[in-house]
């Protein structure tokens, strides 16, 4: 009997041991992207924001402007081998066939010299290129206050989009506000190029960053506040048809802003792309 015990502890054992590895393994954390509702262990699989301060350019534009398709390109393409993805543009296009509400919102508040014109957050810029990346430059010199990360995914004509975002350098949050662009590569369309009065068009011209809307219908976004210093939103938007939009070519930029009264303040952003 005594040989005979051991033996039947065996069956004991391992069913109890079979038991506590049936938990399902995940990420626990409500605030984080890869939060498991079904999680009944957290396995470490939980992801955050990397603190990373980056700058954020609005581009004045039209494709009725030939300097926008001359040297206001040649900006733009200077921009992103310079900063590569430190810095993101959008292009706001002007009374042509890319215009949006949001974007005539942004040009009211913008107020534009002419177009092109470049703008840093809501400063605009002056002195040519040289003047862009200084302004540039200074944004990314800035301590990050915010960390952003996103996902989407687009279902029929529906786009839903996840965006957490936690606070960095003691900053508050307060007056915050989180605006989620959608933007689109790739457009084919004519486009003025060369001089004013030149009277030549591209009519082969691609046209990327352009602003097709933003997810929550406001310029600004919607007010985001953070528990614990972290906050997670979660967006539906819907899409334009595909006959307009493509939307292999649609990606994210999440952008946390500030109020301050009628003013706000950019603080930082997170691109996502497909």
């Amino acid at each position: 009997m005594k040989k005979l015990l051991p033996l039947l502890l065996i069956p004991f054992l391992v069913f109890s041991s079979c038991k506590k590895d049936s938990k399902k393994q995940g990420c626990t954390d409500p605030m984080s992207l890869a939060y498991n509702s079904e999680a009944e262990s957290d396995d470490g699989s939980c992801t955050y924001p990397l603190s990373t301060k980056k700058a954020l350019v609005f581009k004045a534009t039209g494709t009725w402007c030939p300097p926008c398709g001359s040297w206001g390109e040649q900006y733009v393409n200077d921009i992103n081998t310079q900063f590569s993805s430190s810095a993101e543009v959008i292009a706001i296009h002007s009374s042509d066939a890319f215009s949006v509400d949001v974007g005539n919102n942004f040009l009211s508040i913008l107020s534009p010299s002419g177009v092109p014109s470049f703008f840093i957050g809501l400063q605009e810029s002056s002195g040519g290129y040289t003047g862009i990346t200084s302004l540039i430059t200074d944004e990314l010199n800035e301590a990050n206050q915010v960390s952003l990360a996103n996902i989407f995914s687009i279902e029929n004509n529906i786009m839903n989009i996840k965006v957490q975002s936690q606070l960095e350098e003691s900053f508050t949050g307060e007056n915050c506000y989180l605006a989620v662009y959608i933007i689109e590569d790739g457009q084919v369309a004519p486009q003025e190029v060369g001089n004013p009065g030149s009277g030549v068009t591209d009519p082969n011209f691609v046209h990327n960053h352009i602003l097709r809307t933003e997810a929550t219908g406001s310029t600004f976004g919607q007010p985001i506040t953070f528990e614990n210093g972290k906050n997670l939103t979660e967006l539906n938007a819907t899409l334009a048809p595909t006959s307009l939009w493509n939307y292999e070519n649609l990606y994210v930029v999440a952008v946390i802003w500030q109020q301050n009264g009628s003013d706000y303040r950019f603080v930082n952003l997170e691109t996502t792309k497909i």
